[in-house]
């Protein structure tokens, strides 16, 4: 199997906040099972000071702001160039307790204060899980999850640099008895992942992120299943990946 594995793969541990079991990349494509990481990965094939789109699906908004101001204090004011080590490695003081400053929930709130001046078109397709984007009332979209696969290329037409962010608890949901079950079926993920291949072949789409959210009893039903759909996916998209 080709491709880089920045984080070698510890094992199908538990993820959490801030645990990252792993990161593998295949030229503009990465997938963690820890979102937290995915800034770091953007900020490899994203140009400088060019408007940056970015189209986020995901169970969460990942736009915690509870403590923002502490968490950028805990940052450097440039994170290009950052290695990965160090990323996962920088801490905030908050309420007393030292922890990750980069965690799953506050990655992309973090992000879109970082490149603030920078952004171009803003999606977001989520179940509105987690605080809303910190971005100005307008200037971004939310999209429901009928409206994604007939739209998509309408929408990724509009932009030149994407990053597109996907994880894979969007496709599942809670049902009554507390399972966590996949909500989405195939036809839905191949058509959305026909449209994600023609525009990363054309180069619109700059860089994407792929996350398991594994975590048993979590928000993709566990490591099997979460790795069951990545398969799909990346079957999809022509991505050889498979963990140990």
């Amino acid at each position: 199997m080709a491709g880089t594995w920045h984080v070698p793969f510890k094992g199908r541990g538990t993820s959490g906040h801030a645990t990252q079991n792993f990161l593998w990349q295949d030229g503009p494509v990465y997938i963690m099972d820890n979102h937290r990481a995915a800034w770091w990965c953007w900020l490899r094939h994203l140009p400088a000071e060019k408007p940056i789109d970015v189209f986020h699906i995901d169970r969460h908004t990942d736009t915690l702001g509870s403590n923002l101001p502490l968490w950028l204090a805990a940052l450097p004011s440039q994170m290009r160039g950052v290695s990965i080590q160090s990323y996962l490695a920088f801490q905030a003081k908050v309420n007393g307790f030292l922890g990750a400053a980069i965690r799953w929930d506050n990655y992309l709130s973090l992000f879109l204060e970082h490149e603030r001046g920078n952004l171009g078109r803003v999606y977001f397709a989520t179940h509105h899980d987690g605080d809303e984007p910190n971005l100005a009332e307008g200037s971004w979209v939310d999209v429901v999850p009928w409206d994604l696969p007939g739209n998509l290329d309408f929408w990724l037409e509009q932009g030149d640099n994407w990053l597109f962010n996907i994880d894979l608890d969007y496709f599942f949901c809670d049902m009554a008895n507390g399972d966590c079950r996949r909500f989405l079926d195939f036809a839905y993920v191949k058509d959305m992942c026909a449209t994600i291949k023609k525009h990363l072949d054309s180069g619109r789409i700059k860089v994407l992120t792929i996350c398991l959210t594994p975590d048993e009893n979590g928000f993709s039903g566990g490591w099997a299943s979460s790795e069951a759909i990545c398969s799909e996916i990346c079957g999809h998209l022509g991505v050889t990946f498979s963990l140990p």
